[in-house]
């Protein structure tokens, strides 16, 4: 399924990370990738480190680069990622691009068929928390869809507002706990669940207080409880959000970070940073 995975998506598109070949050394076998100079991740961590906040420009940059990628990969190949969150958003100068695809799989297998720990639990969506969360097989009708990406992106244009991930629970029940924190439980009436948390969240309002009204309803769309009420991909591109500097250029800022990484990594690195360990592959 790597494999399959990374021909697909890894060859066609701007917005996922371009697959350069195979290379093999010993027992290896190593995956091609064109060369990064950093992730999301390590670009939030810089940036709270300088308390150097993202502008609502670069977000909405981001956040449309990778929804492309996603809509790309949803519904022209027919593939959901599992495992969207900063560090596999990997960053080049202003371009942003969908890595590591080990836990890429066929949107039409349907979740039922998959383990539940393929994401990150941050970036976790609450249908994959359920089936962890609930030990009667009779209350499990969670099955899941390319819609978990969809959540994990909302949680992660959120945690370029915040500069912290929005939801950070020690464990699936915990992790329940906190969405319900923020956005409030579910309606009883519609799941056959235990209560979960809180039933009126605090509101993303009240954690982004400087957000965009658009940024707010953008965020509360992709995190619904509700997969079939969360956008598409190619939905989620036509929010009011994204309609503003659809032509502007990357926006600055992302430059002093790719810089200061590329004048940091020895020429060897940059080889090597490209080259994934694949055992088994075949």
């Amino acid at each position: 399924m790597y494999r399959k995975s990374v021909l697909s998506l890894g060859c066609s598109t701007p917005n996922i990370v371009s697959f350069k070949g195979v290379e093999y050394q010993d027992d290896d076998v190593f995956f091609i990738f064109e060369y990064m100079e950093g992730s999301l991740g390590d670009l939030i961590d810089e940036r709270r480190s300088r308390r150097i906040p993202f502008s609502e420009a670069e977000i909405r940059s981001l956040g449309r680069q990778v929804l492309q990628g996603l809509e790309f990969m949803h519904h022209q190949r027919g593939f959901m990622h599992r495992d969207l969150k900063p560090e596999n958003l990997l960053v080049n100068k202003g371009d942003i691009k969908i890595s590591d695809l080990g836990t890429a799989t066929d949107i039409d297998c349907g979740g039922q068929a998959h383990h539940h720990y393929v994401t990150t639990r941050w970036y976790r969506a609450p249908e994959m928390l359920f089936r962890a969360f609930v030990k009667n097989e009779s209350l499990r009708p969670f099955e899941y869809d390319e819609k978990v990406d969809i959540w994990a992106m909302g949680t992660i244009i959120a945690e370029l507002f915040l500069m912290h991930p929005l939801f950070q629970g020690d464990d699936s029940p915990d992790q329940l706990y906190r969405i319900c924190e923020v956005i409030g439980a579910p309606s009883r009436d519609s799941r056959t669940m235990p209560k979960l948390g809180p039933e009126n969240g605090v509101g993303l309002r009240a954690l982004m207080p400087y957000a965009s009204e658009s940024a707010i309803d953008l965020i509360e769309s992709l995190c619904s409880w509700d997969p079939l009420k969360r956008p598409s991909a190619k939905e989620a591109l036509q929010h009011p959000f994204f309609k503003r500097g659809q032509n502007v250029d990357a926006p600055p800022g992302f430059g002093s970070y790719c810089t200061h990484t590329r004048n940091s990594v020895v020429p060897k690195m940059r080889e090597l940073s490209t080259m994934q360990p694949i055992l088994g592959a075949y």
